[in-house]
């Protein structure tokens, strides 16, 4: 199958040959190695008019509950122009709660959801069933 001077691919791209190490490397098959595309810096993305209104309406009843959450958790909001959430109306937003618990640092996601005049909905298919209920139809969730 392969002679004594065989030609391998090394990790680099670059190819070369060998008589001597053939025999040791028959076995092996040429590896190639993907690399990941480096993370962009952090922008701000634009949200638009009724995010920021349906956020601000969010804030505001949290506020208004008083503050019973603990320092070490952090809360994140997104919208329909995030990556996981695309599927979300406009003025929607979902809220990513991260609780860390346990000795090594593991946590865990909650997820809500919040409709522009601020009801919290607890998953994806309350969401979708909300949708169907107001005659929303959703073609691809």
């Amino acid at each position: 199958m392969a002679s004594s001077s065989t030609v391998m691919k090394a990790e680099n791209g670059q190819s070369s040959s060998s008589s001597s190490s053939s025999s040791k490397k028959r076995g092996r098959r040429a590896t190639t190695i993907l690399t990941l595309p480096q993370p962009r810096p952090h922008q701000p993305k634009e949200r638009s008019p009724l995010t920021i209104a349906t956020l601000r309406l969010v804030k505001e009843k949290a506020e208004k509950r008083g503050k019973r959450t603990s320092r070490a958790v952090s809360v994140r909001h997104f919208d329909n122009t995030d990556i996981n959430y695309y599927w979300l109306l406009p003025g929607w937003v979902a809220e990513e709660r991260y609780v860390p618990s346990g000795r090594k640092g593991l946590g865990r996601i909650y997820k809500y959801y919040y409709d522009p005049p601020g009801h919290m909905y607890y998953s994806k298919r309350e969401v979708l069933f909300a949708w169907k209920k107001m005659n929303i139809i959703c073609l691809d969730p």
